[in-house]
């Protein structure tokens, strides 16, 4: 198991990737993040942008990105 990286100011939630499942790569994930006005979340293996519309409900956008991670196999681009 690989070291996770630390979560980013605003993360309320993060869901590992199939990718990372796989491989064992903690940096593939997606993150779900709120700042205080809207809630969204992105994943960092295929870079998609999983929320949807301003001021849409927490609980649906974690819904939405633990459904992506469950099935997403990329991989974040090497630094």
């Amino acid at each position: 198991m690989t070291s996770q990286t630390a979560w980013l100011e605003g993360v309320i939630a993060r869901y590992l990737t199939k990718a990372a499942e796989i491989t064992g790569d903690h940096d593939a994930t997606v993150d779900v993040s709120d700042n205080g006005n809207e809630t969204t979340a992105t994943c960092r293996g295929c870079q998609r942008d999983i929320s949807r519309y301003l001021n849409y409900r927490a609980e649906t956008v974690k819904h939405d990105a633990q459904k992506h991670a469950e099935t997403c196999r990329a991989l974040p681009r090497p630094a």
